[in-house]
């Protein structure tokens, strides 16, 4: 099945589906239980998502080189980690307030409104690691199709699902949002890599400025040999996340320049 196939859900039904689920879990299972079984949840996705960004950068001062073990590893463990220990120090701190089997069963429309506003804490902490997933996921697919493009000219539209899922998730959240949550799919930074991209491929052709129509010069793409074999490999995700793109979007006058490229 095609992801194009896939009927789009808007945002706003999405987190409400959640805040539904939250809310049965809520009235099945307890309000306090769920309510730091969705932190711990939370926090550790959201550790272990940091730790993802922060992978390839960790994994070339370890060994000189991106790792896949470290690039995707790393993450995995820090989540599982973070996960179990933040779990057992929250059973061991509110094991003395509410002891086995001591679930709160107040029945009273006071009650059940208060759980309900509780609700609205791990909606929003789901909803936001999952709109920061979809919003890099995004990215990423629209370097992939940047990158199929030349050799397939459909490869575009495989990739039109998540991209379109981006889109939704940037016009929802502030852009302010979007750069303190997911700083990697700045378009500077996507449209770098879509050039890294194009370099690695012998059919490169070159591809024209937006204002004056000459070719963009190629000096300004990173010509390292990671880089380029990343971008061969189609490990789009990690070379997104490459420190060499970050060190290289120091240069005001080049981020400037990456940021008027309509790619």
């Amino acid at each position: 099945m095609s992801p194009d196939s896939i009927p789009q859900i808007s945002l706003g039904t999405a987190a409400l589906a959640i805040f539904v689920a939250c809310t049965a879990f809520i009235a099945l299972r307890g309000m306090t239980r769920v309510i730091l079984s969705s932190l711990v949840l939370g926090i550790s996705a959201w550790i272990g998502f940091r730790v993802w960004q922060a992978a390839p950068t960790l994994s070339l001062d370890w060994t000189g080189k991106s790792t896949a073990w470290l690039t995707t590893g790393l993450p995995i463990l820090a989540f599982t980690l973070s996960f179990f220990l933040i779990r057992k120090i929250i059973k061991t701190l509110a094991r003395p307030i509410h002891p086995p089997g001591d679930e709160p069963n107040s029945r009273s429309f006071t009650a059940t409104a208060f759980r309900l506003l509780l609700a609205l804490i791990p909606t929003a902490i789901l909803c936001i690691i999952g709109a920061t997933l979809l919003h890099h996921n995004g990215s990423i697919a629209e370097v992939r199709a940047f990158s199929e493009k030349s050799t397939n000219p459909t490869a575009a539209a495989t990739a039109s699902f998540s991209q379109r899922l981006k889109s939704s998730v940037a016009a929802a959240m502030p852009a302010h949002w979007l750069t303190t949550l997911d700083p990697l799919a700045d378009p500077s930074r996507v449209n770098l890599a879509k050039l890294i991209t194009a370099q690695s491929s012998s059919l490169l052709t070159p591809v024209p400025h937006p204002q004056n129509g000459n070719p963009i010069p190629r000096a300004i793409i990173v010509n390292d040999p990671e880089l380029q074999n990343l971008a061969r490999q189609g490990n789009f995700g990690t070379l997104l996340r490459h420190p060499l793109l970050t060190q290289a979007l120091e240069d005001p006058t080049l981020k400037k320049f990456l940021q008027d490229l309509s790619l």
